[in-house]
This record gives C-alpha cells, structure tokens and sequence, in this order.
C-alpha cells in the first residue's frame, strides 16, 4: 500500500500550535528539579545483599517483592505515554508535557532499580508464577477509567495513587537494613514528591473548574481502582483468594521480617487506611469525596 494512501487512511491529529511561553512556573520548577536530581540505579552498589547471609527461601521471598515492586512501577509506563499523547494533540502547556515525559522516565528508573533489587537477592521474575497474578497485572493497562474523565482529571486520579503509595514506599524504606535497598528506596522516595507535588499544583488550579460530573468520577474511579486491583496483592494481600493469600503473605512477611524493603501484610492495610484518610482531607476542599471502600474503611484501626 503506497505511504500517501496510509496517511489518508490513518489521520495524525494536528499537535500545532506548540506554545514555548510557560503558563505554569511551579510545574516547570518541577521538571528543572528532575534534571538537577536525576540518578541512575546501575550505579548503586547491591553487593551488600549478594554477599548477605540469607536463605534460598528468604532471597526468593525478596525476589518476588521487588518483581512485583518492578511490575507495579513498570504498570505507570503505559499510563504515562498514553497521557503524553493527550496533552500533545490537546495542546497542553509545554511544562505539563515536559513534566509527562519525566515521569515516563522516572518510572522506567524504578523499574529498573527494582528488577537491580530482585537481582542482587536471587533474579529478577518477569511475569508473575502465580495464574492469578498473572490474571490481575492486566487490569492495570486498562484505560477506559482515565479515558472516561477529562485530561486534568485524570491526571489527579493518578497523582492522588502516587501519594497513597508514597506513604507504602516510607514504610518500606523504614525497614530496609541494606544499604543498597535504602538507597533505592529514598532516590524513588525523592521522584514521587516531585509526582505528588504535581498533583498538588494540579489540584490547586484545576479542581475549582472540574464539572460536578468530572468531581464525582474522580471519587469513583479512585476507589474502584484501588478495589479492583490494588487491593489484590500489590498494594496488600487483603481480596487476594485465601490459597494465594497466605503464600504471598507469607513470603512477603519473609522479606519483611528480614528487612529486605517490603511492608509487612497486617500493617499494609492500615499504612493504606491512614493515607486514605489524608487523601480525603486534601481533596475535600474542592468537593471531591471518595466513596466508602469496604476493604479499608470497616477494618478497625492499628492503635
């Protein structure tokens, strides 16, 4: 088929005009932040954990976090390129899209560090061994959620499950005994401020002009995400189904225990409980309200 045919067949959307002038200072101090902080995970040294004395069974349990750590990270990849797209043929800012493509890469550096991880304890998983794992990762390309809201919108749902897993990623950092894992944990910790101030700004300036429809998506797609996958084993072990439940808990507690950089499976739920709370707090000036999660909200609190 002649190329000119395909192009008649296949419309580009048309990214002009392309505005240079910045509209939005705090955003681009962000993207300036990215370069000034930028860090590679190859330069980390993870001698530390090859040369530990740790059993077959305790490296394997670590190795299974952080693939799946790797996976989760790996699930913002798609996301991000798909939203890059939009606020390229919408016209957005060129520091919204500057910081679009930071974000893309940064991701790519967690996933990185964190297949280093696996790596240093045993090697790296690049698909789930367990059948329902492998039925969940999935879910998290599916992007008619994110398509049925507007760009800014859709943007703040993902930043408001950056600031949920910033506070995972604290916990996580906190038991770390490695060097090398804390290291990776605090350079990752230092990306997802940047995120989570995005999200921040995003809030401040676009959520007073948010549709009474866009306001009430938000809660709803927030909550049915968090429900419909991230509550299956990536950010707890609580709706896995019981057999997979107890092996992943287990192994997971392993890594814990063990200080390997993971969150123990009876306290995620309340890391997560705590932030959720937060997240509504930040949200509730703007009349955005996240619907109950049954999961989260009817478990009794960790004193």
């Amino acid at each position: 088929m002649q190329a000119s045919l395909l192009e008649e067949l296949n419309p580009v959307p048309n990214p002009y005009p392309i505005k240079s002038e910045v509209e939005y200072p705090e955003v681009w101090r962000l993207c300036e932040q990215a370069r000034e902080l930028a860090w590679n995970p190859a330069l980390i040294d993870f001698s530390d954990l090859r040369e530990a004395e740790l059993s077959t069974e305790i490296r394997e349990a670590g190795a299974e976090w952080w693939s799946l750590r790797a996976w989760m990270e790996h699930g913002a990849i798609p996301y991000g390129t798909e939203r890059l797209r939009e606020a390229i043929f919408d016209h957005q800012p060129f520091e919204i899209k500057q910081h679009i493509v930071n974000f893309i890469a940064e991701e790519l550096r967690h996933h990185e560090a964190s297949f280093l991880v696996a790596r240093g304890l045993a090697a790296y998983q690049d698909e789930p061994r367990a059948d329902y794992f492998k039925s969940v990762i999935p879910r998290f390309h599916d992007e008619r959620d994110e398509k049925a809201m507007s760009f800014y919108a859709g943007l703040a749902v993902n930043t408001l499950f950056e600031q949920l897993s910033g506070e995972l990623l604290k916990a996580r950092y906190e038991n770390a005994r490695f060097e090398s894992v804390r290291s990776a944990c605090q350079l990752i910790l230092r990306d997802e401020a940047r995120h989570i101030q995005f999200g921040r700004i995003i809030m401040r300036r676009f959520f007073e002009d948010l549709t009474a429809t866009d306001r009430a998506l938000i809660g709803q797609k927030f909550a049915k995400k968090l429900r419909g996958s991230l509550l299956n084993g990536v950010y707890a072990v609580v709706n896995l189904p019981e057999g997979e439940r107890a092996r992943a808990g287990h192994n997971r507690a392993l890594a814990a225990e063990h200080g390997l950089g993971a969150t123990h499976p009876d306290e995620e739920i309340f890391i997560i409980q705590r932030a959720l709370q937060q997240i509504r707090e930040d949200i509730a000036p703007y009349s955005v309200e996240i619907p109950e999660i049954p999961e989260v909200d009817r478990v009794a609190p960790a004193h």
